[in-house]
């Protein structure tokens, strides 16, 4: 069991499906408190019954993380809950435009900056003033991508989004640090998500022939990501701040053949 993780309160975004579904559901199944937020309710009340299992008591938020009061009163609810707030996984993201650079618009590059960089942005200052306040430090972990050191053809905008929220948490982690705060970010590679199928056009031939590329011969599951974000979450991570984790199954170190 993973100190830190049991009965302790965590906010987790984008809980809808993938990756922060998978996360809110195996923090609960560890014995969190979990307030999960997305912007699709029935989505959303999907995961609340996924968690059932393992507990009744979850809290869930429907809102647009775009909206900077969204994240003050994500934690407003979280404390009024369960009675503490110790931390965050920030998983809301967008795929954005999927299109060669010259085909996108100054809109594409607005869209998906606003959603995978500036709202990372006011959920960290929201979440480490609340920490900062409450003098009993903090943990945050936000979900960036492989694609901020890495590239596909059409990935110019979330490649930009992804590779400023990688040089975001570095000085973020240093400034925080002071208060107890951890900040770090995991980069997921090839994972199976609706997200990953849509940037190949739910095309199987061409999806297999990605997952072929890795050294295993197969994409990664969500589950393989939330166990790293639980670790994170977690007090065994204690010393690991200001750092990108990849989970991508050696796809980098392939050499993306």
């Amino acid at each position: 069991m993973l100190e830190g993780i049991k009965e302790h309160a965590f906010l987790v975004t984008g809980a809808s499906a993938g990756i922060g579904q998978a996360t809110a559901v195996l923090l609960t199944k560890l014995g969190a408190k979990v307030t999960i937020l997305a912007r699709r309710e029935n989505e959303l009340l999907q995961t609340l019954e996924m968690i059932k299992p393992y507990t009744d008591d979850a809290s869930y938020l429907v809102a647009d993380i775009n909206q900077h009061n969204v994240h003050h009163q994500a934690i407003e609810q979280t404390v009024a809950k369960y009675g503490r707030f110790d931390g965050a996984f920030n998983n809301v993201g967008t795929i954005g435009n999927f299109a060669p650079l010259l085909e996108q618009s100054e809109a594409d590059f607005d869209r998906t900056l606003t959603t995978n960089t500036k709202s990372i942005w006011l959920a960290v200052q929201a979440q480490a003033r609340y920490f900062k306040e409450q003098q009993n430090g903090g943990v945050i972990v936000n979900t960036s991508s492989w694609l901020a050191n890495g590239g596909l053809i059409g990935s110019t905008c979330y490649s930009a989004s992804k590779g400023a929220l990688d040089a975001f948490i570095r000085p973020a982690a240093l400034e925080l640090s002071q208060y107890g705060i951890r900040i770090n970010n995991i980069n997921p590679g090839g994972i199976d998500t609706q997200m990953t199928r849509k940037a190949f056009n739910h095309d199987e031939t061409v999806l297999q022939n990605f997952a072929n590329q890795h050294p295993r011969g197969c994409l990664g599951s969500c589950l393989d990501v939330a166990n790293t974000v639980a670790f994170l979450l977690s007090d065994a991570a204690m010393n690991i701040t200001g750092q990108s984790i990849t989970v991508d199954g050696g796809y980098a170190i392939a050499g993306q053949r």
